[in-house]
């Protein structure tokens, strides 16, 4: 079993467990997507880049901020505060760690850091891509694709807008988009809530 399924696992009857599977199978779903064209259109970005991570927050969904929170406070067990430690930096993404050039729950990540520079645009013209401009190298040998190729078949072209779309209809009670760091402020109190709730009553004397 998948170390995100298996910790989710625990909090079985919650609405945390049902939620957090919900989203982490879209993020499963549509993986092969990306694979898929970038392999198909040699589209890669340079390693170890972040570009797109030192100067941007994104604005989540309940459903992907609360994934990122699960894996951040629950699967790494890092404490809130590592967001005060960020906000004296606050330049880059509160998940993005400025030295290693990595994403800290990549494997959650929001879809905006899935589409990014990984997904064609519907414009008026109709489907175009071009590779991500941030980077140096990147913008240097920049790949554009145009409409005729995107729609060579037997290939699914991931389209940037309408995963976002699709993020934003999974979870009718809470609509809300929120930055990144606010959100995982708001997502580590309900989680530590329901900590509480399920390990004290586990732990609890039986009766008897």
């Amino acid at each position: 079993m998948d170390e995100i399924e298996q910790a989710v696992s625990l909090f079985r009857g919650t609405s945390v467990h049902d939620d957090v599977l919900t989203v982490w199978n879209y993020y499963k779903s549509i993986e092969n997507d990306f694979t898929d064209f970038e392999k198909s259109f040699s589209i890669t970005c340079p390693a170890r880049c972040g570009r797109c991570c030192e100067n941007f927050i994104p604005d989540v969904t309940y459903l992907e901020a609360l994934a990122a929170g699960f894996y951040v406070f629950i699967i790494e067990n890092r404490d809130v505060s590592f967001l005060s430690d960020w906000k004296s930096r606050h330049t880059c993404c509160p998940l993005f760690d400025c030295e290693t050039k990595r994403c800290s729950a990549y494997r959650v990540r929001p879809v905006i850091c899935r589409t990014f520079s990984s997904a064609a645009s519907r414009t008026k013209n109709g489907l175009s891509f071009r590779s991500c401009h941030l980077s140096t190298d990147a913008h240097r040998n920049a790949v554009q694709i145009g409409e005729k190729e995107l729609n060579t078949p037997g290939i699914r072209i991931p389209v940037m807008g309408e995963y976002g779309e699709k993020i934003r209809q999974l979870h009718q009670m809470d609509t809300r988009v929120m930055l990144l760091d606010k959100a995982l402020i708001e997502i580590a109190g309900k989680l530590e809530l329901l900590k509480r709730i399920i390990f004290e009553k586990d732990e609890s004397p039986q009766a008897g």
